[in-house]
């Protein structure tokens, strides 16, 4: 099984350019609970400028400190999965990866189809 899955995520990170990332995809391989939910949907809010760690906890209300830690967990679930991080730091704050938004954009165009 190991072998089977470490495959897949081999062949599916050397077609990650064709692969469009919806939403629920990211939200179930890379949020391990609502607060990670909250935190993605607060970056995919935020658009390409992103936020500071100290603005997206008072937004989902938990301690700026936990900020980081969670976006990191969520980063190496999201490595192990398809090879690519999908947030990253920006100056002092975070945000999607540009390829991320897009995805994000055009599977919301696509299910309004």
């Amino acid at each position: 099984m190991k072998r089977i899955d470490r495959r897949t995520r081999m062949l599916a990170a050397g077609l990650r350019e064709l692969f469009i990332l919806g939403e629920d995809y990211v939200s179930m391989v890379a949020c391990q609970d609502e607060i990670d939910v909250a935190l993605l949907n607060a970056l995919r809010e935020a658009g390409a400028t992103g936020r500071q760690s100290g603005e997206l906890a008072a937004q989902i209300d938990i301690n700026h400190r936990h900020i980081s830690r969670r976006i990191q967990r969520m980063n190496k679930r999201m490595e192990q999965e398809i090879g690519e991080n999908i947030i990253e730091k920006h100056g002092h704050g975070w945000k999607l990866i540009p390829r991320l938004r897009c995805d994000f954009v055009a599977a919301r165009r696509k299910a309004e189809e």
